[in-house]
């Protein structure tokens, strides 16, 4: 949906208050990682700025949180200017308790299109409405007017440069005009496109197969002010959000997470495979959650505190650290491409529990628990 009219019909709600202050990571979500006093929820952040974490709980409505990021500019003809906003609050912020409810149920394995749709729609929008796109083409834009200012500038004062998409032609008096105008411009675009792109990121995402993991060790999950994390999983890096390799992780409470499968595997999209991670699996996952953070990490009370102490421990180079990442890896892959053989087989059968005998007999899958659940699976079937 990137018809802006078509927001304004769609919330249908003129008499709803216009809210300035606008979160671009739901509540709803946060308070996942918050703990509640009376009607109000508060969650331990750190800045990447400071060393600690601050040393008061923040209240949730105070972080995240930008002013007018929605707010439709005037020289977008629109009949509520807080449409967007109010299209978020209502069909993501609304939503996303019945989400997190489908995801984080352990009775819960089959799931409607509808549902698979909410899902995705909701865990994607965190990805793409977040300000990293629109401070990014800022700090963008500034580093193009001051190259500009520099190289380009007559004695006069008139500036002329032209580079891809801009073309500038100002005098220097005017420069905080110009600024004020392109950032302007550069919202308009934000608004616009990162609607575009969500929607057809989300459609594009619907046949790939959905994991939820928890964590069973006395370790704790953070999340982030970017919490979506995408990278190519043969590469380990992102280079189009629309690559079919991109595989997806979101944290969605200090113990569960979501992992979205690339569009390159096949999936069985009719239901959520869950499975159990150990406290390195979760060491990992907070160490790529800070990494992709743009300027907080959050999480419930002493959880960011034990992260840094954590990964301080995790990322001295000994020889059990580098052998456990190792173990990870190969355990990971290991159960990924035995899931994968299960499903284009429909179910169990001998040449699957003769594949599991032999991962059983790996060092790195004693007392697995994701290994253990299919073992036992397989005698219940009497193999």
């Amino acid at each position: 949906m990137t018809n802006y009219e078509e927001l304004s019909i769609f919330v249908g709600e003129k008499n709803m208050n216009n809210p300035k202050r606008q979160h671009f990571i739901p509540k709803s979500y946060l308070n996942k990682f918050s703990v509640a006093k009376g009607d109000k929820y508060f969650i331990e952040a750190k800045n990447k700025s400071d060393l600690q974490p601050k040393s008061k709980l923040i209240s949730i409505k105070d972080i995240c949180v930008d002013k007018n990021i929605y707010t439709l500019p005037d020289l977008i003809e629109s009949d509520d200017k807080y449409a967007l906003e109010k299209f978020y609050a209502k069909e993501i912020d609304g939503v996303y308790p019945e989400v997190y409810e489908l995801l984080t149920n352990p009775n819960i394995k089959f799931i409607s299109s509808k549902q698979r749709t909410q899902i995705v729609m909701t865990t994607m929008s965190l990805f793409f409405r977040t300000p990293k796109f629109l401070n990014y083409n800022e700090k963008r834009l500034d580093s193009i007017i001051n190259y500009a200012v520099n190289n380009f500038q007559n004695k006069e004062g008139r500036v002329k440069y032209k580079f891809r998409d801009y073309d500038l032609d100002f005098q220097i008096i005017d420069i905080e005009k110009v600024k004020n105008n392109l950032k302007l411009e550069n919202k308009i675009k934000f608004l616009q496109n990162h609607l575009s792109d969500w929607q057809k990121f989300t459609t594009y995402k619907l046949e790939a197969g959905l994991s939820v993991f928890r964590i069973y060790d006395d370790i704790e999950l953070i999340t982030s002010d970017n919490p979506v994390i995408m990278h190519n999983y043969k590469t380990s890096i992102l280079s189009d959000v629309f690559d079919p390799d991109n595989i997806i992780s979101v944290p969605l409470d200090n113990k569960y997470f979501l992992t979205i499968f690339p569009n390159s595997e096949s999936s069985m999209n009719d239901r959520i495979f869950r499975g159990e991670r150990d406290r390195l699996f979760a060491l990992q996952s907070n160490y790529q959650v800070e990494l992709n953070s743009e300027e907080w990490i959050m999480g419930k009370p002493n959880s960011v505190h034990n992260h840094i102490k954590d990964q301080k421990k995790f990322n001295e180079p000994l020889p059990e650290n580098l052998q456990a990442v190792e173990d990870m890896k190969e355990r990971s892959q290991d159960l990924q491409e035995l899931n994968r053989i299960i499903e284009e087989s429909g179910g169990f059968n001998d040449s699957i529990a003769d594949k599991v005998k032999n991962l059983q007999q790996k060092r790195i899958h004693k007392n697995d628990p994701e290994m253990i659940k299919v073992i036992a699976r397989l005698k219940d079937l009497g193999y």
